[in-house]
């Protein structure tokens, strides 16, 4: 009953081991989704959901519902499955018209509930789209409460982003598994190739050790069948810009102009996108909204929710009127590139300048 790392908790998964209560969180959302759902996977059988999985959403937590199910037998099973997605608890004990808080009555119960777990029962909190460290390292006062409960009675896992090297050594292991081999300069040519994103880069490892077939992929051939993303280095670029990383922008400015492919007009289409992105994300996050609203909202694809969480993940220190000045100064320059009011290339470095400068 503590904390444990990533390792064990892929151990306790692999082996079916889950028991009691989990929180699992970190910056690094791309694993703590896909191990939230391995969970869920090991302890429900397909087809059972309907019966023995119960999902609650953090936001106005049904604390009563919650004990309820908690304290159920599972149908036909050996064990019942119950989620708590992004509980912020900063926000949930805030008395907010309209909302149901999380009073101190509520929270005893929480806690029993927490306490007191059935055996045949896994309860997992998950912050999937939420900073619980409201933008500093550790988890703020109210979370690290829930988490101290959650480690005393269960277990807490938290998964933050790797370095760049140790992602590298995570493609290589993937493709090793996958039966090809690959050395440390292609696996960062991929890495970088996707910037980061990966989601996308496991993708990317599973399609070249497909193409390599049990040979070795070299840098060669992540060249030929790796899209060098304009479109991700366009999301890194409205990121360094919003945060006012002026170097990092740049660079990332250079890097795209370097490609023949790469117009002015069509940088300029998807920086705003990119920024688009982020505004919403940061009105959501100001409103309360998760991820799944957002997609539904605005109308993205499936395959595009990588956006969407990267930008979840990018905003909580970026304020809304910064975002909105930035989009304002964008769309000048899509106006004045349309009327022909100056060099495409200059109306574009003018507008990445004026936004770095927040005029």
């Amino acid at each position: 009953m503590a904390s444990i790392n990533e390792k064990e908790l892929s151990r306790i998964i692999k082996s079916g081991e889950l028991t009691g209560a989990y929180y699992i969180y970190g910056t690094d959302r791309y694993m703590v989704e896909k191990y939230f759902r391995a969970m869920i996977a090991k302890t429900v059988k397909k087809g059972d959901e309907a019966y023995n999985l119960h999902r609650f959403e953090g936001r106005d937590l049904d604390v009563e519902g919650l004990a309820e199910v908690c304290d159920a037998f599972p149908m036909f099973a050996d064990k019942l499955c119950v989620t708590v997605s992004d509980l912020d608890m900063e926000e949930e004990t805030k008395q907010r018209a309209g909302h149901k808080s999380i009073t101190s009555d509520r929270m005893k119960l929480l806690n029993e509930t927490i306490a007191n777990l059935p055996d045949t029962t896994v309860l997992i909190f998950a912050a999937l789209n939420i900073d619980i460290c409201g933008g500093k390292k550790f988890p703020t006062a109210k979370n690290k409460k829930l988490i101290d409960l959650v480690s005393k009675h269960g277990t807490v896992c938290e998964l933050n982003v790797k370095t760049r090297s140790e992602n590298i050594k995570a493609i290589a292991a993937r493709i090793t598994k996958l039966g090809s081999t690959i050395d440390e300069r292609a696996a960062g040519m991929i890495f970088d190739r996707c910037s980061g994103d990966m989601l996308m880069i496991m993708n990317e490892a599973d399609k070249l050790a497909s193409y390599a077939n049990g040979g070795n992929i070299t840098e060669e051939d992540v060249a030929a069948l790796t899209p060098d993303n304009s479109d991700a280095k366009s999301y890194d670029l409205a990121n360094a810009v919003a945060a006012g990383n002026m170097s990092r922008a740049m660079e990332l400015y250079s890097e795209l102009m370097a490609d023949p492919e790469n117009t002015p007009v069509y940088l300029l289409y998807v920086l705003a996108g990119s920024m688009n992105d982020l505004y919403r994300a940061r009105l959501a996050i100001d409103s309360g909204k998760n991820i799944s609203a957002v997609m539904k909202d605005f109308g993205y694809a499936s395959n595009l929710e990588f956006r969407v969480k990267n930008a979840f993940s990018s905003v909580r220190k970026t304020s809304t009127e910064r975002l909105r000045s930035c989009l304002e100064i964008l769309s000048k320059a899509d106006l004045d590139m349309k009327s022909g009011a100056g060099d495409p290339e200059i109306v574009l470095e003018k507008a990445i300048v004026s936004m770095l400068s927040g005029r």
